[in-house]
């Protein structure tokens, strides 16, 4: 029997083509997911603080957190690195809860001297992202003046307008111990100083109660009246602040 020979042709192409089909294999589209590298970020805006004080610290964190992250205040000597480790030396913490960003308020430690923020992205075996150092400074004790006080009958005047200060000073004060009216924006503490400045003045005269009156400054703005123990190197006992609009 004959075989047609075009259609034997037909034919293995037919079967080339079939093979052919089957060894291309589909290309299946993949999806690449970047997975966000884990970062925090701590603000303090000043790094000394006296004891008990309120702390504002301000966070953010990126990438993978659990609830139970959390800040704490650790001593800066204990070594860093350790969530677990951080977690048995802590002072105080706050949890961050699924929070990412914010502000945690704490109270400063007790006993003075240099401590760390650490943050952790968990409270079991988390990591330690970031950190920030402080200060708790012993507390200045405060010299004792003798029975001062110092007020005013109102806050705000017009230019002009008379002050009436009422006073109380030690009777140890020399006759040159004076109240003055001093710009607010100059720096609190130094007699000196504050004499260069002053808008006007009073000397007590070894007074030690009683009022005294003051013209308020012709500029509008904010003022201090401070009192001072004496006017040669002296320094500033007690101030109370007035606007004159």
């Amino acid at each position: 029997m004959k075989f047609n020979r075009n259609l034997i042709l037909f034919v293995i192409l037919l079967l080339t083509a079939g093979m052919l089909s089957c060894g291309k294999k589909e290309k299946k589209e993949v999806k690449e997911t970047t997975k966000k590298e884990t970062t925090g970020k701590l603000k303090l805006s000043k790094t000394e603080f006296l004891p008990g004080e309120d702390i504002k610290l301000k966070f953010e964190t990126e990438g993978d957190f659990d609830k139970n992250a959390w800040v704490g205040i650790i001593p800066a000597d204990i070594p860093r690195g350790d969530e677990s480790r951080n977690d048995q030396h802590d002072v105080s913490y706050k949890y961050l809860n699924n929070k990412t960003s914010g502000v945690l308020v704490f109270k400063a430690p007790e006993k003075p001297g240099m401590y760390d923020f650490r943050m952790h992205t968990s409270d079991r075996d988390g990591k330690e992202v970031t950190t920030l150092t402080f200060t708790v400074k012993e507390k200045e004790e405060e010299e004792d003046t003798g029975d001062t006080t110092l007020e005013i009958d109102k806050k705000i005047y017009k230019p002009g307008e008379e002050i009436i200060i009422t006073f109380k000073a030690p009777d140890t004060w020399p006759k040159n111990a004076w109240i003055g009216i001093i710009p607010s924006d100059a720096p609190h503490g130094d007699e000196t100083e504050n004499d260069k400045v002053d808008v006007a003045y009073v000397y007590l005269n070894k007074k030690t109660s009683g009022e005294v009156t003051l013209k308020a400054p012709a500029e509008s703005g904010s003022y201090d009246i401070r009192m001072h123990d004496t006017d040669k190197d002296g320094k500033e006992v007690e101030y109370v602040t007035f606007k004159v609009k």
